[in-house]
């Protein structure tokens, strides 16, 4: 599996590129959501990290602020619509706009669809897209006064090809993708730009216990044709490009990362 061992190159940095912008990164404590984090904020952004890992996201807050980025830390358990309002609201008093939304958190547990439980089925809709569902709503009237904003919705090459064994990952995933789609044609009339990234096999927790299988590793093992699983920077560096202005003209898309696995 040598194949999969490989490093992207180091990422090359705009520091002025969200010069004055605020953008809120949700579950951006650890994994994709910390390397967009570190992205936006190494590219001027102020970031608001909303997250329900206290520890992590003290070290994360740490980390931007040490390279001399702006970042605030807000506990945020995204399954409390009050917290979620209170988050934006937050922000908003604290800056007076919110340009970015990077909507990351996230979770699975793999089971057999008869073995799938109402809690674990509810668990998994209301952190992956209820929560989504709840920040956009809390961010978009803002956005609309402002005439402008960039929402980004952190789906999965699941929204569109399906795995056994994840069907409430992949309903909410494939959700995601239909949630930014109709905020695109909803609110484009404002300059809001909405569109969904979709990685495919990345190196986090979350992917961890797959990544130590062996028989899902060999079953995967040819199917990545760059030949290496992704990194959380490998998402970032897309999904940092949708909330830039060079993306002002792409809208209600799914922005696949994921090495060319469904090419």
């Amino acid at each position: 599996e040598k194949r999969h061992l490989k490093r992207p190159a180091k990422r090359a940095l705009s520091p002025s590129r969200f010069e004055g912008k605020v953008a809120i990164v949700v579950g951006g404590a650890q994994g994709i959501g910390k390397a967009i984090a570190l992205r936006l904020a190494a590219e001027g952004a102020t970031v608001v990290i909303a997250d329900i890992d206290r520890s992590q996201l003290a070290a994360t807050v740490r980390e931007i602020e040490a390279g001399k980025g702006k970042a605030l830390g807000v506990l945020c358990d995204v399954r409390n619509r009050r917290q979620v309002d209170r988050t934006v609201a937050r922000v908003v008093h604290t800056w007076k706009r919110v340009d970015v939304l990077m909507y990351v958190a996230g979770v699975a547990k793999a089971t057999p669809f008869v073995e799938t439980t109402d809690e674990i089925w509810n668990w998994t809709i209301d952190i992956n897209l209820k929560g989504a569902f709840w920040f956009a709503r809390a961010v978009a009237g803002h956005m609309i006064k402002q005439r402008q904003g960039k929402m980004i919705f952190m789906a999965s090459t699941n929204a569109w090809d399906a795995e056994a064994n994840l069907a409430p990952y992949n309903v909410s995933k494939a959700g995601l993708f239909l949630l930014a789609k109709t905020l695109a044609r909803e609110l484009g009339t404002y300059g809001i730009c909405s569109n969904a990234v979709a990685p495919g096999l990345i190196r986090t927790r979350l992917t961890e216990p797959f990544l130590k299988d062996p028989d899902f590793m060999k079953k995967y093992s040819n199917l990545i044709p760059l030949g290496r699983v992704g990194v959380p920077e490998d998402v970032a560096g897309a999904a940092v490009f949708l909330a830039s202005s060079d993306a002002d003209y792409i809208t209600g898309s799914l922005l696949f990362v994921d090495g060319g696995q469904l090419a």
